[in-house]
């Protein structure tokens, strides 16, 4: 019905234009098609030109079958066609078969659902070539706004959001950030993982949820229910949008982390641990300025290299500038120690009847630890800083190889060193944002002198 309605309206307008070539070129009322191509009407103009030799008839045809094609297509928000509703913008077509427009939608299309449905009725246009579509979502009006503050819980319910930042890429924040919020899971906390990194999001990799995400049981009015992945929840853009990358600039960004962060209906939580993004950018002043969200500690991530060190003061000297107390720094890849080796140098030392003596030389030559990228700078850091917890994290392979497996290290691996160095940060971090909510809580009860 509606691409019969969608064919009647395009040949109204062939009407309007078969009639339009026989107008003068000085018109003081002059027919005017409308952008969608949907409906003609009149409009007075005084001393308007119009080229109707310019309006070609196979272009104009064409736009008819593209809009007519993307007449069932709705709004998920609004329910109603994108072309009844004038969604579909700076419609151009090309000889060559190249189809160019744009799509307002009410909401963003996070999943690109409306995207792929124009891609796919077009792809049945025999003449379509090429297909290049911009998705748009309107900014939501204030009723829309003061709706969503008065529904969506957010961050009602969570007492402490620490940040798991470093200000250098691939310095093992998200796996610092993983393994950290499951050991304060294991102390007896409840616990939620936040992964704000919209261009490269890690989260979904690290853990594997029980059940996938699904927008249409998962997005509940103007709430995102987060995804449960052993007991910790979990939220980030790779569970909502597995599939396409997000090719964006920062002002678009912005927003979005604002509605991924103040819309996730976290419930009751002891601790929000918040994997952050590489940089000193807007995502990270977006976070640190919200008026919604009070930030508690940042836990520090970094490795032996200089070239780490150097990007990790800046982001020290950054959350020092907005008031946010780096609490922990995480050494990573700090050494490397070939335990693996252990075992089998007794059975050489059998083997070759060598004695006691030799054997145990032997042992401290290879359990020795080799610092393959050099001491490092995290005694620098706590002496600048006047941090007072550090934690340094070996090279090891099965932390690397568990971290592609979807179940977190420290529960695959509870009794092993490096677990155990992860329920150490845990229980320091822990402690430190408890004494900074009880200093913060006498400053405010304490008797101030009257003169």
């Amino acid at each position: 019905m509606r691409r019969l309605a969608a064919c009647l309206v395009m040949l109204t307008c062939a009407d309007a234009f078969q009639t339009s070539r026989m107008i003068p070129w000085k018109l003081s009322s002059s027919l005017a098609v409308c952008r969608s191509s949907r409906r003609c009407m009149h409009k007075g103009f005084s001393g308007w030109s119009m080229q109707a030799a310019a309006l070609d008839p196979d272009i104009f045809s064409k736009k008819s079958e593209v809009l007519a094609s993307l007449a069932d297509i709705d709004d998920p928000v609004r329910g109603e066609s994108i072309v009844s509703t004038s969604a579909v913008k700076n419609l151009e077509v090309d000889a060559s078969g190249r189809v160019q427009f744009t799509v307002q939608l009410s909401a963003p299309d996070l999943q690109g659902i409306v995207k792929k449905a124009c891609e796919e009725a077009l792809s049945c246009l025999p003449w379509v070539s090429d297909v290049k579509i911009t998705v748009m979502s309107l900014p939501p009006s204030d009723s829309l706004r003061e709706a969503s503050r008065s529904q969506a819980m957010g961050l009602k319910g969570v007492k402490h959001v620490i940040l798991c930042a470093s200000c250098k890429g691939g310095v093992g924040k998200s796996t610092t950030a993983v393994n950290l919020a499951y050991s304060m899971h294991k102390l007896g906390f409840r616990t939620g993982i936040l992964d704000v990194d919209i261009y490269g999001p890690s989260l979904p990799t690290m853990v594997k949820p029980e059940k996938p995400f699904d927008p249409r049981r998962d997005i509940v009015g103007n709430e995102i229910m987060p995804v449960d992945g052993y007991g910790v929840k979990l939220m980030s853009m790779g569970f909502i949008n597995p599939v396409d990358s997000f090719v964006m600039r920062g002002s678009r960004v912005t927003p979005l982390v604002q509605q991924l962060v103040s819309t996730t209906a976290w419930g009751d939580l002891d601790y929000l641990i918040i994997d952050m993004p590489p940089g000193t950018g807007d995502i990270q002043l977006t976070l640190s300025q919200m008026e919604t969200l009070r930030i508690d500690a940042a836990v520090i991530v970094t490795t032996p290299q200089r070239l780490s060190f150097v990007d990790v003061v800046k982001g020290i000297e950054m959350f020092d500038k907005v008031g946010i107390p780096s609490v922990a720094v995480v050494e990573n890849m700090a050494y490397f120690q070939n335990n693996a080796l252990q075992d089998q140098i007794q059975v050489f030392a059998d083997k070759y009847s060598l004695p006691r003596e030799a054997v145990s030389e032997l042992e401290q030559m290879l359990g020795a630890k080799q610092f393959v990228f050099g001491q490092g700078h995290k005694q620098r850091l706590l002496d600048m800083w006047g941090i007072q917890n550090s934690v340094s994290i070996p090279l090891f392979p099965d932390l690397a190889k568990q971290s592609d497996s979807g179940l977190p290290f420290v529960l695959a691996y509870p009794e092993t060193e490096v677990s155990k160095a992860y329920t150490a940060l845990a229980e320091s971090v822990a402690s430190e944002v408890n004494l900074s909510a009880r200093m913060f809580a006498s400053c405010l009860t304490r008797p101030r002198w009257r003169n």
